[in-house]
């Protein structure tokens, strides 16, 4: 799903952003972020095709991933071929995965849904992990401990444990960046109140991996059918470990 390409090698030398220091306390920055992700607070599905592209490690990734989230843990992820069969399906409710591999005809079974992206892409997101990140929402509802740094920076320290970072466009304040465990996620390109360009990195800038969302639609209903995989008879089994020798995400 995350795939990628030298696309990125330019802008991966550019961290986006970000103030400097730890800035003052603000409890206003609090009500603000309150303010900025009231309406995405109630988002429970999550629809798009992915267009991806950039880097794992020394890996170039790209391609286009059809996407289908819903709160609780349930996400459906297929790898778009250019013909044929998809690259991969990834399917999980709970966190708990199911990703087979058409064309190789292999499955892995019963993994969460954060080591089977750490191992395509890695960045270890869990499937409620990707609705946020994608949608901008990360932390919507809660609460924590407002900072301010000169320029129009705000943010607060939620409780959490993640820190969601806001400024201002056309008066209308934004996350426009998070930090959550071992990854970043930064926002633009905005269409009716949500981001349609997320770039994902990781905290050690190993990865580095930018989603332009396309199609996207929210509190659409998914068939719970989605969130399964019916699996071919003659499919072998395989582990982590296979998935991170085979790479189906690589470009040559």
């Amino acid at each position: 799903m995350l795939l990628g390409a030298a696309l990125l090698a330019g802008c991966a030398a550019r961290p986006p952003a970000r103030p400097p220091g730890t800035g003052t306390e603000d409890p206003e920055s609090v009500a603000i972020f309150a303010t900025a992700t009231r309406e995405c607070a109630g988002i429970r599905t999550v629809t798009a095709e992915l267009a991806l592209s950039g880097h794992a490690g020394d890996q170039s990734l790209r391609g286009r991933v059809i996407a289908g989230l819903e709160r609780g843990g349930a996400v459906r992820l297929e790898g778009v071929a250019p013909f044929g069969a998809p690259l991969f399906i990834l399917a999980a409710r709970q966190e708990i995965a199911t990703l087979l591999l058409p064309r190789d005809r292999r499955v892995l079974r019963g993994a969460s849904v954060a080591d089977v992206l750490e191992r395509l892409t890695g960045l270890p997101l869990a499937a409620d992990d990707l609705r946020e990140a994608l949608t901008g929402c990360i932390g919507a509802g809660e609460s924590g401990q407002g900072r301010a740094w000169p320029g129009g920076w705000r943010g607060v320290n939620l409780t959490s444990g993640r820190t969601v970072l806001l400024r201002s466009h056309n008066g209308t304040p934004r996350v426009v960046a998070a930090e959550a465990g071992g990854w970043r996620a930064d926002y633009d390109e905005w269409l009716n109140d949500l981001p349609r360009r997320v770039r994902l990195r990781s905290t050690d800038g190993r990865v580095d991996l930018v989603a332009r969302l396309q199609q996207l639609e929210v509190n659409t209903e998914i068939v719970p059918e989605a969130f399964a995989i019916t699996v071919p008879d003659d499919t072998a089994p395989m582990t982590l470990d296979d998935l991170r020798s085979i790479a189906p995400l690589r470009t040559p």
